[in-house]
């Protein structure tokens, strides 16, 4: 598995372009990170998948929805997932092409109860400083999957083009 940050602690990227000589828009573009549980290089993460995205001619708010989206879930894989411990990694896979934005985000922490989240519409929630992301995260993608166990959350994002 790709380490992705170097020993002065600065992200790396692989980006690798998957073409096709007849239509690289089938095969589209693969980004890879792996990043630690480092709230700092959600920035860095929200930059790479910008220029992803732009670099396939996605308009723009539908860039704003994807980045969005999955800045919310790297955020939730550092923060609830991985609990800020860098020793903790988040891993990143991207496929994007005019088609389809596919987007992977794991994380190693102990998993939890997608069904017992309090609503965030509810009165008594409304308030609250958090709470909404995955609410926002559904709402702003196509389709949103989720693989939780005790060894750690997989949430993928898609959107279609």
């Amino acid at each position: 598995r790709p380490l992705f940050v170097n020993r002065h602690g600065s992200i790396v990227e692989r980006f690798k372009m998957l073409e096709s000589q007849h239509n690289s828009a089938s095969n589209g573009v693969t980004l890879e990170l792996t990043i630690p549980s480092n709230p700092d290089l959600t920035t860095e993460v929200d930059r790479r998948i910008g220029d992803l995205t732009a670099s396939i001619g996605y308009d723009r708010v539908t860039r704003g929805n994807i980045m969005v989206a999955v800045n919310e879930a790297v955020k939730n894989a550092i923060f609830h997932g991985n609990k800020c411990d860098e020793s903790k990694q988040v891993v990143i896979t991207c496929n994007c092409s005019t088609a389809v934005f596919r987007i992977n985000i794991c994380d190693y922490g102990h998993g939890f109860d997608l069904d017992s989240l309090p609503d965030p519409r509810n009165a008594d929630n409304l308030l609250k400083e958090n709470g909404r992301g995955i609410l926002m995260i559904k709402s702003l993608m196509d389709q949103v999957e989720f693989d939780i166990s005790e060894n750690g959350t997989s949430v993928t994002l898609i959107k279609y083009g």
